[in-house]
């Protein structure tokens, strides 16, 4: 737990640039680098022994020369590109990588996952620097994804071979001039590197880093890097990784061998501790009384500004201009584990979150859209079978766009018309039935976001009044009417202005105040 401190301290202070591995592309569906060289290996008739013995002490470059020496570079350059220029659905740990670092990123891996994760709903937002021009101008108005072997849109220009590996890093020896450990050496030096899904075996990057560590002065400041990694089996396993990573000066995050859904977890982690900072960086005190269930005001009071910029549209219309910031506000609060969604089944409330992504990102129903519905999708179907209704959850069947929109809104529709029971699942059913109208609509309006139908407004309305009810105590609007034209109309415009900037701590107490009085 220090170490997480530590890392949490040093990315409050924005200093941390996370460097991206091919174990994260997996958790997408990708090969591993191991296991392609692994498949291509076989496909070449090498000996399967000598493969892992390669694999194993880290010699990739020797498994690559081999590879193509047998099958020939352009076949093996096919098979790389078929592989990792496939559109899969973006995984949560690269989400959150996207929402936790939004100036450099620095990435191994071929593929396009990170590109797409940060250019959600705003083309051209990223900058890619391919690695053989690694010190090319940075554009400060985007964020950087450095590619330090290439970029699988153009696989002629990756590093693939022996012979390309030696022209960046060096032949024979590391060359610290050429643009690769150049800006790596850099990096090392400046920044507190974030090791995600690497090996850190004995690869070129690994090298130029020991060259690095080695030839640093005592008296040169030595940055704190990391890495998020499963923990060895035994003591000793442990005790010798420790080692290695201290001699490149990293140090380790552990999480459960094979459990690798543990990383999204801790940067989770980070970015809650994070936001809880950016908040109040010094806890305020707290001097009202306890209010329902225990719950102090510092306990939901982060929840309860995320509601906010909803509130703002409580019983209004929402305009069309409106309609992207209004549904990406309500996504945040099914993503988040709040006071708002902790009673409603965790099905509901991730279907909820993948489909607002979907609605709020882009008017175009792309790749990505076609993987945030796939992931909704099943989520209902998951949710269906729990209640014993009839689902799709175990066909193998990769459905289009519109039968993901279509087929949920049919079966939601008639669970609904047979089960009125004014609970959080019905009411959250009856939210997606009406987000799944409107993406119908939207389906057929590519050019711009559609007017959000009144039913969203209303369905959100009347989900969010029952959670204000059951958690805190507040009937809407009743209860808030007196006040609800003065002090609470203009804090709730502000955080709807303000959705995408930092929370100011006027503004924080100010709400305090204002939910101290609605709570008396």
């Amino acid at each position: 737990m220090d170490h997480f401190i530590q890392l949490v301290e040093l990315m409050y202070a924005g200093a941390v640039v996370p460097f991206v591995g091919a174990g994260i592309s997996a958790s997408a569906g990708f090969s591993s680098w191991k296991d392609h060289l692994r498949c291509q290996g076989k496909t070449a008739h090498i000996i399967l022994e000598r493969i892992e013995v390669l694999l194993a002490s880290g010699a990739y470059e020797t498994v690559l020369e081999e590879i193509e020496a047998i099958r020939g570079r352009e076949v093996f350059i096919n098979e790389i590109r078929d592989e990792f220029s496939r559109n899969l659905t973006i995984p949560d740990v690269v989400w959150r990588i996207s929402e936790l670092f939004t100036d450099t990123v620095i990435t191994t891996n071929y593929d396009r996952l990170l590109e797409q994760s940060f250019e959600t709903g705003e083309a051209g937002r990223v900058q890619v620097i391919n690695g053989l021009n690694a010190l090319e101008q940075r554009d400060p108005r985007k964020i950087t994804v450095i590619k330090l072997h290439g970029d699988i849109r153009e696989p002629k220009r990756c590093i693939l071979s022996k012979n390309q590996y030696d022209e960046a890093y060096g032949n024979g020896s590391l060359n610290m001039h050429k643009p690769i450990p150049k800006l790596l050496a850099y990096h090392y030096k400046n920044s507190s590197l974030l090791f995600l899904g690497c090996s850190l075996s004995n690869d070129r990057t690994v090298q130029v880093f020991r060259k690095i560590r080695e030839s640093m002065g005592e008296e040169e400041e030595t940055k704190q890097h990391f890495s998020i990694e499963q923990v060895p089996e035994s003591l000793e396993e442990i005790a010798q990784r420790n080692a290695e990573l201290r001699n490149l000066g990293i140090t380790p995050i552990w999480f459960e061998k094979e459990r690798y859904e543990l990383v999204e977890s801790i940067l989770s982690l980070a970015k809650n501790e994070l936001r809880h900072r950016g908040v109040a960086p010094q806890p305020l005190p707290v001097q009202e009384p306890p209010i329902k269930l225990d719950m102090d005001l510092s306990h939901f009071l982060g929840d309860f500004i995320d509601l906010m910029p909803l509130l703002h549209w409580l019983h209004r219309g929402v305009p069309q201009a409106a309609t992207s910031q209004y549904l990406s506000a309500m996504q945040r609060v099914f993503h988040g584990h709040s006071f708002a969604t902790q009673q409603t089944d965790k099905n509901l409330a991730m279907a909820l979150d993948n489909l607002l992504r979907v609605l709020s990102s882009s008017v175009e129903f792309d790749g990505y859209t076609h993987g945030k519905l796939s992931a909704a999708f099943r989520y209902m179907q998951q949710y269906l079978k729990s209640i014993g209704e009839e689902n799709y959850l175990d066909d193998d069947f990769e459905w289009k766009i519109h039968e993901l929109l279509t087929i949920p809104a049919s079966q939601l529709e008639t669970l609904v018309a047979n089960k009125v029971d004014g609970s959080f699942d019905y009411h959250a059913i009856r939210l997606i039935s009406a987000l799944l109208q409107h993406g119908q609509k939207q389906r057929m309006s590519p050019k711009s976001f559609c007017e959000l139908p009144g039913a969203v407004n209303h369905e959100f309305g009347d989900y969010i009044s029952l959670a204000l009810s059951a958690n805190l105590g507040v009937t809407v609007p009743d209860r808030l009417d007196h006040i609800y034209t003065g002090d609470i109309r203009s804090l709730c415009e502000d955080a709807w202005n303000n959705l995408d900037k930092p929370i100011d701590l006027r503004f924080f107490e100010r709400v305090k105040l204002m939910v101290a009085q609605i709570l008396k």
